[in-house]
């Protein structure tokens, strides 16, 4: 695995990462937001509910540590043999909002993993 000389290293991958990703859905209007294409296996929005999905887990991992409670990966309700459920759950919680709202949450999320990232020693 990668490590990161500082945390701005890291940060700063993340953001290059995030912004590149981001920017695909820049042009995707919202009439299309759950139509499926051939080379892709899922839409635009179950895209970004996927992804907003896996940051919230990460939040909540980290948010349960800060508490003292037991973290359970990957999530309370799923086993890691449970994945196809867990993104079908991510798809029926978040596939729904629109683009935009998706990709506000999504941005949201990165941000608070930037504070988080900041936060730890």
């Amino acid at each position: 695995m990668r490590t990161y000389e500082n945390k701005d290293e890291l940060k700063n991958e993340i953001n290059k990462s995030f912004a590149k990703y981001i920017l695909e859905f820049n042009d995707i209007p919202e009439s299309l937001k759950d139509k499926r294409v051939d080379e892709v296996d899922r839409t635009p929005a179950e895209n970004l509910a996927y992804q907003v999905g896996w940051t919230t887990l990460v939040l909540k991992w980290e948010a349960d540590e800060r508490k003292g409670l037991h973290v359970k990966t990957p999530s309370d309700d799923f086993k890691w043999n449970q994945l196809g459920e867990l993104y079908q759950w991510f798809t029926d919680t978040y596939a729904y909002l629109s683009l935009q709202e998706l990709k506000d949450m999504l941005n949201d999320n990165i941000n608070s993993i930037y504070a988080m990232i900041d936060s730890l020693s």
